[in-house]
This record gives C-alpha cells, structure tokens and sequence, in this order.
C-alpha cells in the first residue's frame, strides 16, 4: 500500500471512532433526559413524554423562528 493510501485509510477509521463517540455521548445524553423526565413524571406513559418533548421541541423552534 502506498503512503497515501495508508493516510487515507487511517483517516477514514479515525472519523469513522470519532463518529461512533458522538453518537454515545448523544445516546448518553438522551438517556438521561429521558430518566430525568421519568423520574420527575412517574406516572407519565413514554406516548405521554414523547407528546410532551414534542410539543416543547416546537414551542421552541417557534421561539426561534423556525416556523415564521
């Protein structure tokens, strides 16, 4: 294999773990606002949290202006 080949190749595997890290962080992340939420709201059904994080992720983006 030639030099470039070999850079190419180890840059390519390098994106691909960092990519692989974000994703867990990400993951991470949303498990543990999900965990805050149901801690918070014990009797909440996961169709009721989804409604609720959606109607706030919305109201939010209307906030910003995403919807004008």
């Amino acid at each position: 294999m030639s030099n470039n080949t070999i850079d190419k190749s180890l840059e390519f595997d390098a994106m691909a773990v960092m990519e692989q890290i974000h994703m867990a962080e990400s993951r991470h992340m949303q498990m543990g606002a999900l965990c805050s939420y149901l801690l918070e709201y014990p009797d909440m059904t996961i169709r009721d949290f989804f409604a609720m994080a959606s109607e706030e992720i919305r109201e939010e983006q209307e906030e910003n202006g995403y919807y004008d």
